[in-house]
């Protein structure tokens, strides 16, 4: 009898006990979602590291400057969203944001596109210096209230994160003969501004982030993955692994390092871009041939 009457108290508690333990996966959807520890802990992931590689295994190299189109179809995880949602951001709001927890720092573009990106004595001082670039002050009429006469009023114009519309990439390509593979680190990324101002469409370079130091911080930050929402991205992820569509627009050369358009133009550069591709992909292949 004591037997049956413990094993009945086993079979009813047991439930109780388990429920006490584990947590329901649609808990994270719920009103208290903040507080439902996810399998993949993503606020405490550190970048991983690269594999170390000596210079003197490095038998060929190039630097490139590509572009990201964030337009793209591919790319639309590093716009969207353009206000965080879900502990989500978009690439722009990620990078101010690690500037304003003092993560790392972002560098003014130089005036020459060739020169030195990442000059120590051009650091920008801090994160409402860097949401200041280009912005405007502009006088213009304001109503304040219906029938009262309009005042003019001072109105500062700052840059907005939908209007960064690409993303200016630098990285390096170079084939070790160690592990004899390709490979690619990135070296910096530059934020593009699209925008017009009286009428005329105008682009610029916003500022420079040293990669290296962006990883740890963007190795927390997750993006939205089209394919399966079980498994999350980080911007990290995306760019070491080069999860991203782009096409070239320099290549490191003897001309002062300059762009294809400043020699080509229409389809003739984009037949340039294209066989910038080709021959670093051709590269390694090429090895084996012979």
């Amino acid at each position: 009898m004591k037997i049956l009457k413990i094993t009945l108290l086993i079979v009813v508690l047991f439930p109780l006990m388990s429920k006490g333990q584990g947590v329901r996966f649609t808990e994270k959807y719920g009103p208290f979602h903040d507080t439902y520890t996810q399998e993949n802990d993503l606020h405490n992931r550190k970048a991983i590291p690269y594999s170390y590689v000596s210079e003197a295994d490095v038998m060929w190299s190039k630097v490139t400057w590509e572009i990201v189109d964030l337009r793209e179809k591919m790319n639309l995880p590093l716009y969207y969203p353009i206000d965080t949602i879900h502990n989500r951001k978009s690439l722009i709001n990620a990078l101010v944001d690690g500037v304003a927890q003092n993560r790392y720092t972002a560098f003014k573009p130089p005036l020459k596109m060739n020169a030195f990106e990442f000059d120590p004595v051009n650091v920008y001082n801090g994160v409402e210096d860097l949401k200041n670039k280009g912005s405007r002050e502009q006088i213009i009429r304001v109503q304040t209230r219906p029938g009262l006469p309009a005042k003019d009023s001072l109105v500062v114009t700052r840059w907005k994160p939908e209007e960064i519309k690409q993303i200016l990439v630098k990285s390096v390509w170079y084939f070790n003969k160690k592990d004899s593979k390709l490979h690619n680190e990135i070296i910096g990324l530059c934020p593009i501004r699209e925008y017009v101002f009286n009428g005329v469409a105008r682009r610029d370079l916003m500022f420079w982030f040293y990669y290296p130091d962006l990883r740890d911080y963007l190795a927390t930050v997750p993006v939205f993955n089209p394919i399966n929402d079980k498994e999350l991205y980080t911007f990290d992820d995306i760019f070491v692994n080069r999860y991203f569509n782009s096409y070239f627009i320099q290549e490191s050369n003897v001309y002062d390092d300059r762009q294809i358009t400043d020699y080509l133009e229409g389809d003739a550069a984009q037949r340039e871009s294209e066989k910038i591709r080709s021959e670093i992909f051709n590269f390694e292949q090429d090895l084996w041939e012979y």
